[in-house]
């Protein structure tokens, strides 16, 4: 019996999300689109589409890495399937110093806004989060956009509001 409601599980397993026309998706791709939003998570950035940016060890970072933007040409740019509400969106940098902190981060169908962590030296959230609407359940852009030279990037947290 136990058998039987595993073979059952791995199949719904593998054939968890539907592709076009109704086909099954891998295991891969299902996992590609899962929903995310009814708890509070954080996306790494090393794990982003990167653009003239360079992926560094930093201990204490998520996963232990951070992303550093060199010129007016680097981003980070990412697509995630977002479910329907209210979140609270917060980046986790550091900048070395005043000048070298600030970067530009674009999330859903929200204006690019200049950001920068609390205080330079320490990789610390922005000072404010920013407020996002999610419609309806469905895919979410996020950008990170270089701003000054050698801010360290490393971490985009989603909190759900109610």
């Amino acid at each position: 019996m136990r058998a039987m409601w595993m073979a059952v599980f791995a199949s719904a397993l593998m054939f968890s999300g539907c592709g076009e026309q109704g086909k099954p998706v891998s295991p891969a791709k299902a996992k590609e689109t899962k929903i995310l939003g009814k708890d509070m998570f954080s996306l790494e950035v090393e794990d982003f589409k990167l653009t003239n940016a360079e992926v560094q060890k930093l201990e204490g970072a998520g996963g232990g890495k951070v992303v550093v933007f060199k010129d007016d040409y680097s981003r980070a740019e990412k697509t995630i399937q977002l479910g329907k509400g209210k979140y609270e969106v917060t980046v986790y940098a550091l900048g070395p110093s005043f000048d070298e902190d600030a970067f530009y981060l674009t999330v859903g169908n929200l204006a690019e806004e200049r950001r920068w962590p609390e205080n330079p030296g320490e990789l610390l959230p922005t000072q404010d989060t920013i407020s996002l609407t999610q419609e309806a359940d469905g895919p979410c852009n996020i950008t990170l956009r270089f701003g000054e030279k050698n801010v360290q990037l490393d971490r985009v947290q989603f909190k759900p509001v109610p």
